[in-house]
């Protein structure tokens, strides 16, 4: 299945459940359908709580800068989730209506006025509301982070669109289609390295005289397909022969190593093997998996199309960037290479062009690691986003396990 294509086995009518749909500047995850084509799109329909909604007098959580009491911290969740929700600068009697506050809105522009002093929020030229900055958003997210949303029921609808993919490619594929439907955001998979997994099964079929199909099963659950042109008068026995061969010497190989193996196997192989062996190593002459080191798979970028939340300059940045797969596959490497799951917000990210955005990113691992995430603007529902990131991985991971075996 094309992952651009349906993705099925979702049932419509499931009880308890009501159509995924929420505005892009509430992006708790919409997704309406994921195919281009609406003749034959799944509709979702599901009823996703608002992740970012907290008790309005949560603790603050030990491992989060202590620079802000109680009330501050409050008010500032209450300026973030506004923010994020309408795209309007929140005023000190919005504050009070939403955060649940016994006190007066004199009494919170006093404390508005200490959160700016801090850094932690702005107030736009135009308007006497106040915005998060780039600080503000790390506290937030901090915050977050150290009481991560649990059961949550994104779970269970990544489980349905992902679990029953059997290839490897069409997975990684699917999930990034996924991952930017439920988010609106732009969506960044990198599948695992190919080159350093192993070899678990190869298979040569003959398909009519002087051809045959080479198949090879990596470890992660990869297969690969590579035509051979076998010398037209080999016989069944010499074919099993080199079979033995290969189920003897290359199979538990990296798939790197692969074609040099053969190339080997074959120079000094009985020289009645040796053409269908020099056959089987031209054959994997091109790398296995050769695009996969490198391979972002990337989603949703007509999202950015519509969004104003960025300013055109930084669109333009931003979409640059998006075409530029190296630097793609850089980002979300050294994004995850510390940590399982990072958030780099505006000025945070080490691209220059990518300082009006936020990368969530996640670290998934089978054999070798591969990784995901979305990119947006800063102004984005971050409890959303994480638990879905979260979610995708998770998935992602255990799909993967499962074609391993």
């Amino acid at each position: 299945m094309d992952a651009t294509g349906t993705l099925r086995g979702l049932d419509q009518n499931r009880p308890n459940q009501d159509r995924l749909h929420q505005d892009r500047h509430n992006q708790g995850g919409a997704m309406s359908d994921l195919s281009g084509d609406p003749g034959d799109a799944v509709h979702l329909k599901v009823t996703l709580p608002a992740a970012s909604e907290r008790p309005a007098d949560a603790p603050v959580p030990e491992d989060v800068a202590d620079d802000l009491d109680a009330r501050k911290s409050t008010i500032l969740r209450a300026i973030v989730t506004e923010y994020v929700a309408n795209g309007e600068p929140v005023g000190s009697k919005r504050v009070v209506d939403v955060a649940g506050l016994d006190v007066s809105a004199a009494t919170v522009r006093n404390e508005m006025a200490a959160l700016e002093e801090l850094g932690y929020i702005a107030q736009p030229h135009t308007s006497a509301g106040r915005v998060p900055t780039d600080r503000g958003y790390r506290r937030f997210v901090d915050e977050l982070r150290a009481n991560p949303t649990v059961d949550d029921p994104r779970r269970q609808l990544v489980e349905e669109l992902l679990g029953s993919s059997r290839d490897v490619e069409d997975l990684v594929a699917r999930a990034s289609t996924v991952l930017s439907q439920l988010t609106r955001l732009v969506s960044l998979v990198i599948a695992p390295a190919a080159e350093a997994s192993r070899l678990r099964l190869v298979e040569l079929v003959s398909l009519s005289p002087g051809s045959g199909l080479l198949l090879l099963v990596a470890d992660t659950g990869r297969v690969e397909k590579r035509s051979v042109d076998l010398p037209a008068a080999i016989s069944e026995s010499d074919l099993d022969r080199v079979r033995t061969v290969l189920a003897e010497h290359v199979r538990g190989r990296k798939l790197g190593d692969v074609h040099d193996a053969l190339q080997r196997i074959a120079d000094d192989a009985p020289a009645d093997l040796r053409d269908a062996l020099t056959a089987v190593a031209d054959a994997t002459s091109t790398r296995l998996a050769e695009d996969t080191v490198h391979h972002v798979f990337v989603g949703g970028q007509a999202s950015l199309a519509g969004d104003d939340t960025f300013e055109r300059e930084h669109l333009s940045r931003v979409l640059q960037v998006l075409e530029e797969r190296d630097t793609l596959a850089k980002l979300l490497s050294d994004a995850t290479a510390d940590e399982s799951t990072t958030v780099r917000i505006g000025e945070e990210n080490q691209v220059e062009d990518l300082r009006s955005a936020s990368l969530v990113a996640q670290r998934y691992e089978l054999i070798t690691a591969g990784s995901l995430g979305v990119l947006g603007p800063t102004r984005m529902d971050y409890a959303s986003v994480l638990a879905t990131v979260r979610a995708v991985a998770d998935q992602l991971q255990e799909t993967l396990t499962d074609l391993s075996v």
